[in-house]
């Protein structure tokens, strides 16, 4: 079955690609852009009712415990900062760019994908290297890849389901059915959307790390990230987390187990506001 297909034909196949809003668009263009003009992405924002809705819903949530009602997307900006607005409008703009998926339980997908964002952000916190930002939206972008897979090739994604069910790697099983890997996929489609490259080059190479010529935080960083994602969706202990926590990967960004045993909790605490973004 190896290699028979071309990323080229898996794109042909499906009917619509994903599109980004606009305001999206516009923040991920613009990451890391010191001179970004703050007012004008909150009337972008504003101007989207779907996802301005769904921003004040998260900023009035639970989770920010702020003592007043948000109504605004000027106000949310003097609230929450500019840096937690910016990923609140990128993960929300994101998981309303598919909604239905045949075979796919998107709110799961979802789910995942901003916990991988979220670990990501705090990881690269941690380390000082990479950019928050720039990690959190790797990490949203990092799964698309596998969803693109059963858009495209709904069949081939359930021999690779039943590969990852027999002990195979996610990498393995997409390259022995299809002959590339999700990664690389998804960092096809970032370039079809002419995203910064920092995001397609990591997500290319996150599911083996290791394997790169030069080392990448933010390739590794992705890859301890959704790791410990998954752990989290099976709501596992911290013990049984560490027993197959990629050690190798976490060393080449300087995370061990003792800064591990310090900030976990804390970063799961930290995601757990994230679920917000999908109600």
């Amino acid at each position: 079955m190896g290699g028979v297909m071309q990323i080229s034909e898996l794109f042909d196949q499906i009917e619509q690609l994903p599109m980004v809003p606009e305001v999206v668009r516009t923040l991920i263009m613009q990451l890391n852009d010191p001179d970004i003009d703050l007012g004008s992405v909150a009337s972008d924002v504003a101007k989207d009712q779907v996802i301005s809705l769904k921003v004040l819903r998260i900023v009035n949530s639970a989770h920010f415990g702020l003592n007043r009602k948000i109504s605004s997307i000027d106000e949310a900006v003097v609230m929450l900062g500019m840096a937690k607005l910016k990923n609140i409008v990128v993960a929300s703009g994101l998981t309303s760019c598919v909604h239905h998926v045949v075979g796919m339980d998107m709110k799961k997908f979802w789910q995942e994908s901003i916990y991988i964002a979220g670990i990501a952000k705090e990881l690269a916190i941690l380390t000082d290297e990479p950019d928050p930002d720039t990690a959190f939206t790797a990490g949203l972008l990092s799964t698309i890849g596998s969803l693109l897979i059963v858009m495209g090739v709904p069949s081939q994604s359930i021999l690779i389901k039943e590969k990852l069910e027999e002990g195979m790697t996610q990498y393995d099983a997409e390259l022995e059915v299809l002959g590339f890997s999700s990664g690389n996929l998804a960092s096809n489609l970032i370039e079809k959307w002419r995203f910064p490259n920092v995001l397609g080059d990591a997500i290319y190479a996150y599911q083996r790390p290791l394997q790169l010529d030069e080392d990448s935080s933010l390739a590794c960083i992705l890859h301890l990230a959704q790791y410990l994602a998954s752990e989290k969706v099976k709501n596992s202990d911290f013990d049984s987390i560490m027993t197959n926590f990629p050690f190798e990967v976490a060393n080449k960004v300087k995370l061990n187990h003792k800064l591990m045993e310090c900030h976990l909790d804390g970063i799961f605490v930290e995601i757990s506001g994230l679920d917000e973004l999908l109600s």
